[in-house]
Parts: C-alpha cells; sequence; structure tokens
C-alpha cells in the first residue's frame, strides 16, 4: 500500500528513518513528508500566515518548514506526491505520547489532520529510552498487523500506539488515561522587565482512564503497547451528546 510518514522529531530521526526500513522491507511503497526540525509538543499548531518551505532532499521525500499538521495539509491538498495515500503512520517518536499527552502531541497532530482528511492514521511512539533494536521492535510489529490495525479505525478517529521499553509483542486495547504535571519553573536571568523563565522539572501523577478500558499508561508499564482509539474531536462530541440531551 501507498504509506506517507510524518513525525514530530524532525526528517533526520531515528523513528522515521527506521520505520521506512521495515515498511519498505514489507513491501510497501514509502513517502516522507516531515519537519525540518524539532516540533514535539506543538500540538496542532499549523501555519496559517506565512509560507511555508517544501524541500525534497530524496525522491519521494520531502522536508517542511512547518509544523506536523503543516506536513499533512501540504502533502495533501498541495498534491506533492503523484498518489493518493491508504494510510499515513506518525513516528516513531521517541517517548511516548499517551494519556493526556496526546493534546500536546505533534505526532498524534500529524494522524489527527490525515484522519481529518478522511485517511487512516496511525500515531506510533516508543520509550524516550528507545533504542535501535526497540525502534525496529515498534515497526515490526505495526508492519505485522497493519491490515487489521488499519481496519478496526472507525471513521473520524485515529489509532494511537505506545511501545514501552520493555516491550513484550504482545498488545492490549487502552483507554486514555490522565497525567497532571506539577511544574517546577526557575528563573534564568532578568534584564529590566525581562524573566527568562525555563521548566527546570516536573512531577507527574498518572490517573486511571475514564472508559471501561485499562489506562494507556498502563498497559505500557505491564510490558504490552498500548493500542486506543482517539476521536479527532472528542469534546465536540460529547458537548453534541449534551446538547441534544436538554
Amino acid at each position: 500500500m501507498n504509506i506517507l510518514l510524518s513525525n514530530d522529531d524532525g526528517y533526520r530521526a531515528e523513528g522515521i528513518r527506521i520505520l521506512e526500513e521495515v515498511l519498505c522491507e514489507y513491501g510497501h511503497e514509502v513517502y516522507v513528508s516531515a519537519p525540518d526540525s524539532q516540533q514535539s509538543g506543538k500540538s496542532h499548531s499549523m501555519t496559517i500566515s506565512g509560507r511555508v518551505a517544501v524541500t525534497e532532499y530524496a525522491p519521494r521525500h520531502f522536508h517542511v518548514s512547518g509544523t506536523p499538521a503543516d506536513c499533512i495539509i501540504y502533502s495533501h491538498r498541495c498534491s506533492l506526491f503523484p498518489v493518493a495515500f491508504d494510510a499515513v503512520i506518525s513516528g516513531i517518536n521517541r517517548g511516548y505520547n499517551l494519556s493526556t499527552d496526546i493534546i500536546y502531541s505533534g505526532t498524534c497532530a500529524a494522524a489527527r489532520q490525515a484522519a481529518f482528511y478522511g485517511i487512516k492514521a496511525i500515531a506510533l511512539s516508543a520509550s524516550a529510552k528507545a533504542d535501535e533494536a526497540l525502534y525496529r521492535a515498534a515497526a515490526s510489529f505495526a508492519a505485522d498487523h497493519l491490515d487489521s490495525l488499519l481496519a478496526s479505525i472507525p471513521g473520524g478517529t485515529f489509532m494511537n500506539i505506545n511501545v514501552p521499553g520493555n516491550f513484550d509483542g504482545g498488545y492490549e486495547l487502552g483507554g486514555v488515561g490522565g497525567i497532571t504535571y506539577s511544574d517546577s519553573i526557575a528563573v534564568r536571568e532578568t534584564d529590566g522587565p525581562v524573566r527568562i523563565l525555563e521548566i527546570e522539572s516536573a512531577d507527574l501523577e498518572f490517573h486511571p482512564s475514564a472508559s471501561k478500558y485499562r489506562a494507556d499508561h498502563e498497559i505500557c508499564r505491564s510490558g504490552k503497547a498500548a493500542v486506543s482509539i482517539i476521536e479527532t474531536l472528542p469534546a465536540l462530541s460529547s458537548a453534541m451528546e449534551d446538547f441534544r440531551a436538554l
């Protein structure tokens, strides 16, 4: 199948390189549209004012001077590639994108933007301590199960997969858990009215999923990959249900 890869770690990242290698080994046609620099934590921001530079650095491979969402927008709406995509996979990210962090995640934003266009999409992340072996294990997991994973994604959603450092090869359908951050912010320097601030540490508190499924972070701690279905507009969907109930 024709698969577009993106990420938020940038086009030079090890995760996207290994994911492409593995998918090609499985016989897929792979294309890349990824940011030209680190874009972690940019969520679903996009360039709505100003220009975006799109550079072809290899055949079927572009890097974009914008956000992960931009990478999907310009690839789809401007026809950078001569094919229609069967799937978009965003990743493999260095570090989990689970629970509340899916809100901040540029990795998830690329998958979400693809879902807006009606393209089956997966956000794929691995432990922050990932090495080449774990990236290959995560990529092989996605490639081995790709047909069934894509078939399990309803319209208006994308799939979020997180692979732990102690991955045992198994997976479990998970609900979205919660993470509360207690950030410690330091003043690094002061110059008149200007203060330079920096987050120096953060204490995390994990919360269970409100769904019937075990929380994604709990699944990862057990050694299994957490597979979750994420609505593209969950808050709106919930609000409309409440409105109809009035």
